[in-house]
């Protein structure tokens, strides 16, 4: 599936054909990506922008950009050629049936050939997480779950279209599986008109310059990505193997699962114009619903991203494949077997860029940023406005990174694009009043170059409802390096500032809240970078002024010490900095003071030295 086409056996290909092809599917894609963000009608897709659209050939390989998109494999293993006709639009959503391309329930994957003169010759497809698909919770995203079952309608690849024609039976049936059908509707038509839009757009390109030019274009765009790995990036690393390892918290999820924490490991191993990624000793699956039904290939292009520092301008496809690999132990969290639950997935897929990143900085330990952790999650059902039953869920970003030569990004959202959703939005749709919005002060790791910070949401319930938090960090910390501090974990506090007030330390699935209720949602801080006590005086002073970091954490972490008036204490600093210069050099990771509490109570164990 591969196989790179010998240079003197393709078609020639001059640059400008190729740089309109690269282009037509790069625009396409997110043309498709626009389509479902304005036609779709839940918050979670149409606001928090949770959707992916991509290209492939007739191959099933992915030439745009690796946006998040599936696989088109199932169409491949399950139809025969033949069965695939001009006009069928294919749906599918089960982890355990999507070769590694899809990895819960809520993710509703629709793909639609790209036929010309009745030749199959390539692939438009779209997903988006919906608001609900069933199970035994509003949202269909559960930490209890135990079994793939509990958690929604499961659909296998089949058509929903065939020849254009609608499986209305299956289409009402998946809507009746809802418990906000018009959501699911909504969303859904948004997804088979992208891929309408998609497969007219690619159709056309093949159309213009046949068959033969745009698959040797294809093949070139591919083989530019490998290229650039195997010759731009990879040379920057010396060769050698490189282990990490963070956890993902499980702390009373379930009773079936006694584990607190699970580990997830890796070695990267560099060997010439290769690498590879060994997730060997990473933990068995879970009873609790945070499992991945992942293979090697999905894992390659959801890790290739770490590579965009050292090369920034390429567009990672498919060819990704080519210049890196993955290895997975049997029946782990990263490699799930069918019936484990995985509606909570979430915090295990986005911790792995990370984990492959902390390897990474092993290798180039000046180079690599701080740990971020972009998205928490939080939601709850209650009826809206109009008093109709609803569920709200909200994807929080949080801080990035700080990196070599830069401090990290404040409230980024890890979803691809994402976005928080609209304090606006929120009180006009939904029984809430958001009372403050913003940045978290000091929250980002401290360093030469600061992590970003993350947020703080404050909402009061005007109405009842059952909220649910499935999020990490609340034990742990994104780590800093190279002599930066961690960055601040995660907060939800029900009620802050009242004898009720009621701090959680772990995912919940319910939790009743009644009229008058507050919750204080705040997110993870990225990872500093670099000695804090090296960032200069008049930056940390600048901080302190716009409200970013508190004179008193100016003091301990930057060793700045600041007059009444907010100015430089001089004299006061420079011994501040001289006592600093005395310090015995640190590891090059700092996980943070919540992780060395877990440590000295024996709850965590680390492999591998910092």
């Amino acid at each position: 599936m591969n196989a790179v086409i010998p240079r003197r056996n393709r078609p020639d290909i001059d640059p400008i054909t190729l740089e309109i092809v690269g282009g037509t599917v790069e625009s396409t894609r997110k043309e498709m990506e626009l389509q479902i963000e304005r036609t779709a009608r839940s918050v979670v897709i149409r606001e928090g922008r949770d959707y992916r659209a991509g290209v492939f050939d007739r191959k099933g390989r992915n030439v745009s950009s690796a946006s998040g998109a599936a696989h088109v494999d199932p169409i491949l293993q399950n139809y025969k050629i033949e069965d695939v006709e001009d006009g069928d639009v294919f749906i599918w959503n089960d982890p355990f049936k999507s070769a590694g391309g899809l990895t819960h329930l809520p993710d509703l994957c629709v793909t639609q050939p790209v036929f010309r003169r009745g030749e199959l010759v390539a692939y438009a497809q779209a997903y988006g997480h919906v608001t609900d698909i069933g199970g035994l919770a509003p949202g269909s995203v559960m930490i209890g779950a135990t079994d793939i079952h509990q958690e929604g309608i499961i659909i296998p690849p089949v058509k929903l279209l065939s020849r254009g024609k609608i499986n209305e039976a299956l289409y009402r049936t998946i809507l009746n599986n809802s418990r906000y059908p018009s959501d699911v509707q909504g969303d859904l038509d948004a997804e088979i008109m992208a891929c309408r839009l998609g497969a007219a757009r690619i159709g056309g390109l093949f159309e213009r310059y046949g068959t033969a030019t745009v698959e040797a274009c294809f093949e070139e765009l591919l083989e530019r990505c490998a290229r650039a790995l195997r010759e731009v990036a990879f040379p920057r690393i010396p060769d050698g193997e490189y282990p990490f390892e963070d956890f993902i918290e499980i702390a009373g999820a379930v009773p079936a699962e006694p584990r607190a924490f699970i580990r997830l490991k890796v070695v990267m191993i560099k060997t010439g114009d290769h690498v590879t990624f060994d997730f060997t000793g990473t933990d068995a699956q879970s009873k609790a619903s945070i499992n991945i039904a992942g293979d090697e290939r999905y894992y390659t292009k959801y890790v290739v991203s770490i590579f965009r520092n050292l090369v920034p301008d390429t567009i990672f496809n498919g060819g990704a494949v080519r210049a890196i690999s993955c290895r997975l132990g049997k029946r782990t969290v990263l490699s799930a077997e069918y019936p484990s639950p995985a509606s909570c997935r979430a915090f295990t897929l986005f911790r792995l860029p990370e984990l492959c990143l902390g390897a990474l900085s092993r290798a180039l330990p000046d180079l690599i940023p701080g740990s971020c952790d972009t998205r928490s999650v939080w939601g709850i059902a209650m009826k809206n406005r109009d008093g109709e039953p609803a569920f709200f869920r909200d994807c929080l970003g949080g801080g990035s990174g700080g990196r070599a030569a830069s401090d990290g990004s404040d409230a980024l959202n890890g979803n691809i694009a994402g976005r928080s959703i609209p304090a606006e939005f929120i009180e006009a749709v939904y029984p809430m009043t958001v009372e403050r919005d913003g940045l978290a002060i000091d929250t980002g790791g401290a360093g030469r170059h600061r992590g970003g910070l993350g947020c703080e949401r404050v909402v009061t319930f005007e109405a009842p409802g059952v909220v649910h938090i499935i999020d990490d960090r609340m034990q742990t910390q994104p780590w800093g390096v190279a002599g930066g501090k961690a960055g601040s974990g995660t907060y939800y506090v029900l009620n802050p500032g009242t004898p009720n007030e009621t701090l959680f330390d772990r995912k919940i699935d319910a939790l009743l809240v009644k009229a008058g209720d507050r919750l204080s949602a705040i997110t993870p801080g990225g990872g500093g970078w670099g000695d804090p006590a090296s960032r200069p005086v008049e930056q940390v002073v600048a901080d302190v002024d716009l409200g970013l970091v508190t004179p008193q954490r100016a003091r301990a972490d930057y060793r700045v010490a600041l007059a009444v008036d907010g100015t430089c204490d001089r004299a006061a600093t420079a011994q501040l900095r001289t006592q600093a210069a005395s310090r015995v050099p640190t590891a090059h990771f700092d996980r943070g003071q919540r992780f060395s509490d877990l440590q000295q109570r024996g709850l965590v164990t680390l492999t591998v030295a910092d």
